[in-house]
């Protein structure tokens, strides 16, 4: 805020006095009401654009994120298979055959190979030797030892 200061004091400007008129050319003491087009109300048709525009905007954002989220499913499933795969070395040093019995798991039959410690290295070769296959009654599992 600035303030001027004048050696002189200078008189208040004196403010026109501006009363509407409250009566209309009726005499009746209401005031004249006038309509103004355009104002704040669109009209039906552009709000129908601007609908079908807002519509048409998130479907094609709908898809895009779709599209999008299958695209990153895909990849991951790729991964997976790919690490899958190249888990599925043979299991290399000394090894033992191990036939399979009703109720086995990979889990107790590395157990069942070496009862204490650590077992998840072992159950983690058999299932790469395997190369996922579900474990059947009979069947001749290799599981390191060691």
């Amino acid at each position: 805020m600035a303030a001027v200061i004048s050696p002189q004091p200078t008189p208040p400007s004196p403010v026109p006095s501006v009363r509407p008129s409250h009566r209309s050319a009726g005499g009746t003491g209401r005031p004249h009401l006038t309509v103004i087009q355009g104002g704040l109300r669109a009209d039906r048709v552009t709000m129908a654009r601007v609908y079908r525009r807002r519509r048409l905007a998130a479907a094609v954002l709908a898809a895009v994120l779709l599209v999008a989220l299958a695209l990153a499913a895909d990849a991951g499933l790729d991964r997976l298979r790919s690490a899958g795969a190249s888990s599925s070395a043979p299991i290399e040093g000394p090894t033992v055959v191990v036939e399979a019995r009703s109720g086995d798991t990979v889990w107790s039959i590395a157990r069942r190979v070496r009862p204490d410690g650590d077992v998840r290295p072992v159950v983690q070769a058999i299932i790469a030797e395997r190369g996922g296959a579900e474990l059947q009654v009979g069947d001749e599992v290799r599981v390191p030892i060691g």
